[in-house]
């Protein structure tokens, strides 16, 4: 008898567990971006622009980190912690493979029926779109899209978009 009731005790644990826990996974994108770690890391967290800055309606705090792999940043909307962000950046040859991880604050019933009704994907293709200015940028800076002068005699100038 007691091994019938154990088989039946590892999933019905698990169940519980994915209903306690439903919606409040993190939503992770990843991109590689031609670049190395730490002008994405300039990029990303950095003096100028950065690109964590630029969400809409929100205060981004930077938090400080012990790993230069790693940047962390709070959101706070209306002074409350409301998102997580961290980025994890993986050098590689020339390139940096950045991981993009966000996981809300609250813990609360509105918040994974919102997340579970669609806005996991809202989400993501947000984090997306910031993985993608990272790497838009990367290619302005490397390329010098602002500066279309050619140094070189003989060749044609491009034409300015």
């Amino acid at each position: 008898m007691v091994g019938l009731y154990g088989m039946f005790e590892l999933p019905a644990l698990a169940i519980i567990n994915r209903v306690a826990n439903a919606g409040l996974a993190p939503v992770i994108v990843t991109a590689i971006v031609a670049a190395d770690a730490s002008t994405v890391r300039t990029l990303v967290a950095g003096r100028g622009r950065p690109v964590v800055a630029q969400l809409p309606l929100a205060r981004v705090q930077m938090v400080p980190s012990a790993s230069t792999r790693i940047v962390r940043a709070r959101v706070l909307l209306i002074g409350r912690d409301v998102l997580s962000l961290t980025w994890i950046l993986a050098p590689r040859r020339g390139t940096t493979e950045v991981d993009l991880a966000a996981q809300f604050e609250s813990r609360g019933l509105a918040v994974r029926l919102a997340l579970l009704l669609g806005g996991r994907r809202w989400l993501a293709r947000r984090l997306d779109a910031m993985l993608r200015q990272v790497a838009t940028r990367v290619l302005r800076t490397a390329e010098d899209l602002d500066d279309t002068t050619s140094s070189a005699p003989g060749v044609p100038r491009a034409p300015a978009v």
